[in-house]
């Protein structure tokens, strides 16, 4: 178990601080995490676009909802897999920074081994109790329109950003990972949910501007796609799109998702532990 009170990012920091500390771990690590994000990202990716969860790209299921009625089994499914996927890449990142950040672990099979077998179960379990909640607050802001669906969405997200981090540090459980958050993010609640909005504003952007550049050789159908004149053309369109999805497309997807994902953890850590320093300057 680490003791955070120990643990070297164990430091109260404003949003520069926040925002530099995230680069200096990025810069730092980058390689291996990079690595290891796009080869997650890669396989998930991958099983996405050669799977029947490729079909559901059309629109032939918006036209059609009883032959989207008769797939749900397989969609769901397909959901899962991916859930836990994108589930386990995430907890290993966090293992991962964590750690290296706290004694250095050349061996990274041991780091992987270790997350999956004391983490794995928690952490997926914890993962869908916060999924739940979000989706729950987000249908309840939907009474108070779109604006309460957007409140809802940015403040469990806010609430939920250590979650990751409490649930390693601390090895608790589920239940005790998201009661936990919610208490230590209401210690400074205003303050870390701007540190959190601005941060993901960022993200998105970095984002979208990267895809852009690195993408721009696919968006031929794409750009073909936004304006079609008939509903008819949509299906056409949606189908055509997909022949063209090939493994060098798959490849620069994931290595555009790769260099991003990464800063997420770093982040949702250093929040954390930013969080407990102030709670600990205020007893």
């Amino acid at each position: 178990m680490i003791n955070s009170d120990e643990h070297p990012l164990f430091q109260e920091r404003d949003l520069e601080g926040l925002f530099r500390k995230t680069w200096e771990i990025y810069k730092k690590h980058f390689g291996w995490l990079f690595l290891y994000s796009f080869l997650g990202i890669l396989v998930l990716q991958s099983f996405i676009l050669t799977s029947r969860l490729r079909e559901f790209m059309t629109f032939d299921y918006l036209t059609n909802p009883e032959k989207m009625v008769e797939q749900m089994g397989s969609m769901f499914m397909l959901l899962v897999v991916l859930f836990v996927g994108y589930s386990m890449l995430y907890l290993f990142l966090h293992y991962y920074i964590l750690y290296q950040e706290w004694k250095t672990e050349d061996n990274h099979f041991i780091l992987i081994k270790e997350s999956i077998k004391k983490f794995a179960l928690p952490y997926v379990a914890t993962m869908f109790l916060a999924f739940m909640i979000l989706i729950t607050g987000m249908m309840l802001g939907v009474i108070f329109f779109v604006i309460g669906m957007f409140a809802a969405m940015i403040y469990l997200a806010t609430v939920f950003t250590p979650t990751s981090t409490l649930l390693i540090v601390e090895e608790a459980n589920p239940l005790e990972a998201i009661t936990g958050s919610f208490k230590l993010v209401h210690k400074d609640l205003w303050k870390t949910l701007g540190y959190v909005v601005v941060f993901y504003i960022l993200y998105f952007v970095i984002g979208i501007i990267l895809s852009s550049i690195i993408m721009a050789p696919f968006t031929g159908n794409f750009l073909e796609f936004l304006s079609p004149e008939t509903s008819t053309e949509i299906a056409n369109v949606s189908k055509s799109l997909l022949p063209d999805i090939s493994p060098v497309y798959i490849l620069m997807s994931s290595a555009t998702s790769a260099i991003t994902t990464p800063l997420v953890p770093i982040f949702s850590i250093l929040i954390y532990f930013n969080l407990k320093s102030g709670q600990e300057r205020i007893y």
